[in-house]
């Protein structure tokens, strides 16, 4: 059934070439076979027998996975189910990668472990609407406000670093469990915008499950929001980096609650859709492509003379601060639920 969907999404492909303009990777490198009508010709090549998988394992792995393409696409293709998936057929899993995978997430982990003496047993939240809080926010935070408004039935990974490092056996256990409990709920919350991204492209979720998950803005929508009396950023000029994998009815929500905001001015950054170039891991395997996009979206950040940067995901966060080191401007970074939760009043 699955081969059936990517077969069916890379003939969906017209080749019109609306990737190009807004993948990260062709900006850097000029290569077409990078991008997503360059992967999809490619694969078909490949269905046809007229390549080899070797011919397309390299360019797979170049993949930011960003869902620019996909986002950007007006016949709708999937890439991201299509590269992630062939490039999990063409380079499955080796111990050498998976050591390098649980490098990545060790300080995850290490956090986790510390904050799990500190966790409560068990949500005592009764609720239909779930809060699918993140590996990142697990090992960051005990509590979050959102863990005191909604229930928390702790979720597995969404199942992104397994996918992007062709461990499909880890990526559909995550996945199964997720499933079962998005299917008990009435409404699933998310404060990531990559773990959101991630559960919606699971293709076994019908379109009524899917309409149950949210962003956790979407219940703030209503809400007046102001700036705590005390708080370091009254009159400052605070900006948003979207992340790719952010959905533009999502940003618009959350640039909206921005807008409206007491005490702060709200600036939005030029070249919005600009990727921070960190990609979870794939900072790790092409730190040289990675550094060069993060170069220019730190330049951007630079040229707001914003006093803060707001992100709606942990690993653009990390990303950007890095973009700061780089940069030599060092501005304070946080997730958008932070500063909700830490500098301002929901009334």
């Amino acid at each position: 059934m699955l081969e059936d969907e990517i077969k069916k999404n890379i003939n969906k492909c017209s080749r019109c070439a609306l990737c190009m303009q807004n993948c990260p990777i062709y900006k850097i490198k000029k290569d077409e076979n990078n991008t997503a009508r360059g992967l999809i010709c490619k694969l078909s090549g490949y269905e046809k027998k007229v390549l080899s998988d070797k011919e397309i394992k390299k360019d797979l792995k170049i993949c930011l996975n960003c869902s620019k393409c996909k986002s950007n696409c007006p016949s709708k293709v999937d890439t991201n189910l299509i590269f992630s998936y062939k490039n999990a057929c063409f380079s499955p899993s080796k111990t050498s990668q998976r050591l390098l995978l649980a490098l990545k997430l060790l300080p995850i982990k290490i956090f986790y472990l510390f904050n799990f003496f500190k966790r409560n047993k068990k949500s005592s939240i009764k609720s239909n609407i779930l809060y699918f809080k993140g590996c990142v926010s697990k090992a960051q935070h005990k509590n979050t406000f959102l863990d005191n408004l909604f229930y928390n039935p702790d979720f597995s990974c969404c199942g992104i670093p397994y996918f992007a490092g062709g461990d499909l056996k880890n990526y559909n256990k995550a996945k199964a469990k997720n499933i079962e409990l998005i299917k008990s709920a009435n409404t699933v919350i998310f404060d990531c915008a990559s773990c959101k991204s991630a559960v919606v492209d699971y293709y076994e979720l019908s379109k009524e499950d899917k309409k149950k998950l949210l962003f956790f803005t979407n219940f703030l929508k209503n809400k007046k929001i102001k700036l705590k009396d005390n708080s370091k950023y009254k009159n400052k000029k605070i900006t948003f980096h979207k992340p790719c994998h952010l959905i533009n009815s999502d940003f618009e929500q959350i640039e909206n609650i921005l807008k409206t905001i007491d005490g702060i001015n709200y600036i939005r950054l030029d070249e919005i859709d600009s990727c921070c170039g960190f990609g979870g891991s794939y900072f790790m395997y092409h730190p040289v492509i990675s550094t060069k996009i993060a170069l220019k979206k730190a330049k951007t950040i630079k040229n707001s003379k914003a006093d803060l940067i707001l992100s709606a995901c942990p690993s653009c966060v990390m990303g950007l601060r890095f973009n700061q080191i780089i940069s030599f401007n060092f501005k304070k970074t946080l997730e958008i639920r932070d500063f909700i939760e830490k500098e301002c009043e929901i009334i």
